[in-house]
């Protein structure tokens, strides 16, 4: 399998599975997951750093079986969407 990638390089508008994940690990940016994940649509099996709200995810509900996110992409950031799962926020930018 290769290096473990970065949230950023996962395709926008993917859906993908989550298969496994190792963790927590303290990292620069907090308690990071390293997820197993495989593309829905090509089979693909990636080892990928969690995001804030998927290391959320997966301390508060502790899933056992997998579960799937959407990658979405807003100005430019990417970011996961779990149904059934809290919304990002949306601020109002300050000039």
């Amino acid at each position: 399998m290769e290096s473990i990638k970065k949230f950023n390089d996962l395709k926008s508008g993917s859906t993908y599975a989550v298969q496994g994940y190792e963790g927590p690990k303290n990292s620069k940016f907090g308690f990071n997951y390293i997820l197993l994940i495989k593309d829905t649509n090509s089979n693909e099996m990636y080892e990928v750093w969690s995001t804030n709200l998927l290391a959320e995810y997966i301390s508060q509900k502790s899933p056992k079986d997998k579960f799937t996110f959407t990658v979405q992409e807003r100005n430019g950031h990417k970011y996961p969407v779990i149904d059934n799962y809290r919304k990002p926020r949306q601020f109002t930018m300050l000039q």
